[in-house]
C-alpha cells in the first residue's frame, strides 16, 4: 500500500453465552466518511467483521459512527465515537 491507501475494519462482538441461539444478525453503520451494512448468521463465531480498503477519505479523529444491530425481533442502536468526542 502507498501512503494514500488505507484499510477500514468494523467489528461487532456478541458478548452473550450462546451465539448459536442468536440466529441471523443484520447490521448497519454510518459515519462521516464510511458506512456499510450486512447480514450474517452467528454460529460458533461471536464476531461480525466488515472491512474495506481504498484511497478515499478516512474517518476524522473526532468523529462518530451510528450503528444499528437487529436480531430475532430485537433492535439496538448506538453511537460510537473517537478522540475528543468521547463522553
Amino acid at each position: 500500500m502507498n501512503r494514500e491507501d488505507h484499510m477500514e475494519r468494523f467489528q461487532i462482538r456478541y458478548k452473550g453465552k450462546d451465539p448459536a441461539n442468536v440466529g441471523r444478525v443484520k447490521y448497519k453503520f454510518t459515519g462521516t466518511t464510511m458506512g456499510g451494512s450486512g447480514e450474517q448468521k452467528l454460529s460458533g463465531n461471536r464476531d461480525i467483521v466488515s472491512g474495506s480498503g481504498g484511497n478515499g477519505a478516512i474517518p476524522l479523529e473526532d468523529s462518530t459512527i451510528q450503528v444499528t444491530v437487529e436480531w430475532k425481533g430485537h433492535k439496538e442502536e448506538m453511537e460510537l465515537s473517537t478522540g475528543d468526542s468521547r463522553k
